[in-house]
């Protein structure tokens, strides 16, 4: 049975979820009921039943109760998806499976958290026919669903921050211009012990309700720096509740960076609010029974057919004024993508892909103009007559997937997305490994704008084992500050065991500096 979108026999049910991110409010999401006239006139429809503390969303395709003209129906069906870059994956193929009324049958687990879907899209495709070779009239149906969701923008200013007080906390308000909305409070605070400012959520409302918090530090050139982004289920269980936020900004490294973190002594933060209102709407949106060369007709680009109408209707001056103003209508409405979106969508979309690169259980397809281009390393595995020349394929096995695709992106797009401490120590390796300069400035600014006492241990031997004199500078600063503390931790001890050399010298400096 085909899975392409050029079926052209059975049930094609294509059903579009807008604002997927903020499905996982609900307990499940179901699509309108579709009735198969080409399937014994049975009734269906799908759902989406997302599980929080799984990270996960179950597809589950159902056969309804009501309009049961047959008892029983065994169909094959296929099932794919695609989440907002478009890139279509099959999750299912099975077939001789028998649903009686009411049945259902759970189709497969989509592993990603509201994080991974965070302002996205997803557009579920479902083809059915009878088990069995059965030629059917071909029926498409498409369906859309929209969930709610309210976004609110801020930008939070804290001035004089370098000279903050540890007393107390700073309250940002994002208020909503909707009636009867959740009250949602962001608060910061200065530890009198870390010198780290932690920021908290409230939020305060009667109902239940999914929100996303997305904070983002603005520099002196308005660039954005440590996008932070967390998800929150709040329960109608209490009124209010308070939640902690992943953010955590070092004042001794803000201030030593005050120029470009805090310009003119301002601590600036760009806030953004999702908020979940739950699902609004949903609609069976177009019936079809064309197939092949007819289905096409009916979908051919607008431009084209509004070109051959105005050559059989129009004269050539008139031709010609009107494409004058239809370039210039398109000038002023499109919004140009930049180099950077361009790439970032070509790695996600694979295609025209010549080499893959495969960690010991997920392989990536890749381009070799671009690894060359972005890394030495790479540009010289290409260059010489080596196996990953000939087989056009280069096995990763010190990286795990996560991180290979995460160091891709980068490659093809400077970004990093939902960066944390962790993944920033293996792209780290990844970085110096590959000779990717760039890439090991961002992640080395981030350990060193994320040090504590249970973690500055492990940059400090990152900082030895990559040369990084920067990140070893920021890490003595570190501990010498809070010296008394990190001295007597356990990290230290287990630190001391492991590297006695680096420890030796670090205690070495430090005294050296209390004569």
């Amino acid at each position: 049975m085909s899975h392409t979108s050029d079926v052209s026999n059975g049930f094609q049910f294509i059903w579009d979820v807008e604002n997927i991110d903020v499905c996982f409010y609900e307990e499940s999401v179901t699509s309108p009921t579709f009735v198969a006239h080409n399937l014994s006139q049975t009734e269906w429809c799908m759902s989406l039943r997302p599980l929080i503390e799984k990270d996960s969303i179950m597809l589950v395709l159902s056969r309804s109760e009501s309009g049961c003209t047959s008892e029983s129906i065994t169909i094959d069906f296929v099932v794919s998806v695609s989440i907002s870059d478009g890139i279509r994956d099959v999750l299912a193929e099975r077939k001789g499976v028998e649903f009686q009324c009411g049945s259902s049958e759970s189709v497969y687990w989509i592993h990603h958290s509201a994080k991974n879907l965070y302002e996205g899209d997803l557009t579920v495709y479902c083809h059915i026919q009878k088990s069995g070779k059965v030629t059917l009239p071909y029926i498409s149906c498409s369906a859309r669903t929209i969930i709610g969701k309210e976004q609110r923008h801020g930008v939070w200013k804290l001035p004089n921050f370098k000279y903050s007080s540890t007393n107390g906390k700073k309250r940002f308000t994002l208020c909503s211009t909707k009636a009867d909305s959740p009250q949602v409070d962001i608060f910061g605070s200065l530890s009198k012990k870390t010198k780290s400012f932690h920021i908290e959520v409230q939020v305060t409302y009667a109902k239940p309700v999914f929100i996303f918090v997305k904070i983002t530090l603005l520099t002196a050139n308005g660039s954005m720096k440590w996008p932070t982004l967390e998800s929150y289920y709040f329960s109608s269980s209490t009124s209010s509740h308070i939640y902690e936020f992943p953010l955590v900004l070092k004042l001794g490294y803000l201030s030593r960076h005050s120029s470009w973190l805090l310009p003119k002594g301002t601590l600036t933060l760009l806030c953004e609010l999702s908020i979940s209102s739950g699902m609004q709407f949903s609609e069976i949106s177009e019936s079809s029974y064309l197939i092949g060369n007819y289905c096409k007709l009916m979908h051919r680009e607008i431009s084209k057919s509004v070109s051959e109408e105005l050559h059989l209707v129009t004269k050539q001056d008139d031709m010609v004024e009107i494409q004058q103003v239809s370039t210039n209508s398109n000038d002023n409405n499109s919004t140009p993508q930049t180099l950077k979106d361009d790439l970032k969508k070509f790695y996600k979309q694979k295609k025209h892909c010549d080499v893959i690169l495969q960690t010991e259980n997920e392989s990536f397809p890749a381009h070799t103009s671009i690894l060359c281009s972005r890394s030495p390393v790479f540009s010289s595995m290409f260059d010489h007559d080596m196996k990953e020349t000939v087989n056009k394929k280069v096995d990763i096995v010190d990286m795990d997937a996560d991180t290979l695709d995460r160091f891709l992106l980068f490659l093809y797009s400077e970004t990093i997305e939902d960066l944390q401490w962790n993944r920033a120590t293996k792209l780290l390796y990844a970085a110096n490994k590959y000779q990717v300069d760039s890439l090991k400035k961002e992640c080395s600014s981030f350990l060193m704008s994320h040090l504590a006492a249970s973690n500055v241990c492990d940059a400090l031997v990152l900082s030895d084992l990559y040369q990084d004199d920067l990140l070893r500078s920021e890490c003595q600063d570190f501990i010498f500050e809070n010296a008394s503390e990190i001295f007597s931790s356990k990290e230290w001890e287990s630190f001391t065991v492991d590297n006695p050399l680096l420890s030796a010298k670090m205690l070495q400096r430090y005294f050296s500096l209390k004569k």
